[in-house]
């Protein structure tokens, strides 16, 4: 393979030569005029190129055939192969020798030396361990002492404790939480409201300005159950006694849509979603109303 390259690598390193050589030799090419286009080609400017790139290219496979080359390494030679029956008949030759071969002999003038004995101290028997003082009876847990096992069960308590939290308190008197639940009630109202209008050309007619205290559940006459499934009531509201409601008020023409009696102290902004604050009832931040109208009813 290393010859074949090398001898592949000159034959381009040539050819490509005569071919880029020929740009410049004053040859006689008429041999050629036999080949179409062969001598117009030997004499354009890409027989350059073309031999120029195969000279270089036949010079680099010249490279790597001599790059590559180098001894053959050598196989490690193999080891004899030894047979079960020749190890055997080598130990027991081994064997022989030893028991033919005399022992050495002492020097002369010296007598053998007799066999030494060994003599061991006894050995100690292992200590036992040093018995562990017993816990005193004022260091023992509770469960360890003796006497009766108390039969009194814990009792718990009737009454919570009194900084117990609930959750249901806390939210009545959170004016954030209560404003954020009327704006969510009367966006819904609202879309209601619209699809009502859109189903029957007006709106639910209601007169007066008035909520659940004043016509019940059906505050706002058929809404509910075909356009929401229960007209929601203010989180605020006691049914035993006036206080905050959603009231609401139409001719079928115009209408309005409001969450009475509020506080907004220290609550969060209420004029989201189209939710405005209503100016004609002189709103303070104790007591103020908001929700939705129409230009008709704006001063209802």
């Amino acid at each position: 393979m290393r010859g074949f390259l090398i001898f592949l690598g000159l034959l381009l390193v040539l050819g490509g030569g005569a071919v880029a050589g020929a740009q410049y030799a004053n040859l006689d090419l008429s041999m050629l005029d036999s080949v179409a286009g062969a001598k117009e080609f030997l004499l354009s400017p890409m027989a350059l190129y073309a031999g120029g790139g195969a000279s270089g290219f036949g010079l680099l496979l010249i490279i790597i055939a001599a790059a590559t080359g180098g001894k053959k390494k050598e196989k490690p030679a193999k080891a004899p192969k030894t047979t079960p029956a020749k190890a055997q008949k080598a130990t027991q030759a081994a064997k022989a020798e030893d028991a033919l071969s005399p022992a050495p002999a002492a020097p002369k003038g010296l007598a053998p030396e007799p066999p030494r004995t060994v003599v061991r101290p006894p050995e100690k028997p292992p200590e036992a361990p040093a018995p562990q003082p017993a816990m005193a009876a004022v260091q023992a847990p509770p469960w360890a002492q003796g006497g009766p096992a108390s039969t009194t069960k814990p009792t718990a308590s009737g009454q919570p404790p009194e900084d117990a939290y609930d959750p249901l308190i806390a939210s009545r008197n959170d004016p954030r939480l209560l404003n954020r639940k009327r704006v969510s009630d009367l966006v819904s109202i609202n879309d209601a409201l619209k699809s009502y209008h859109a189903r029957n050309g007006g709106y639910p007619k209601a007169e007066s300005l008035s909520g659940f205290l004043e016509r019940g559940a059906a505050w706002i006459p058929g809404i509910a159950p075909e356009f929401l499934p229960d007209l929601p009531r203010d989180p605020a509201q006691s049914s035993d006694k006036a206080g905050p409601q959603y009231v609401y008020v139409s001719d079928g023409k115009d209408y309005k849509l409001l969450a009475q009696g509020v506080s907004l102290i220290g609550g969060t902004n209420v004029e989201v979603l189209g939710v405005r604050i209503d100016p004609t009832r002189q709103p303070t931040a104790e007591n103020a109303a908001f929700g939705f109208w129409s230009a008709g009813f704006a001063s209802a």
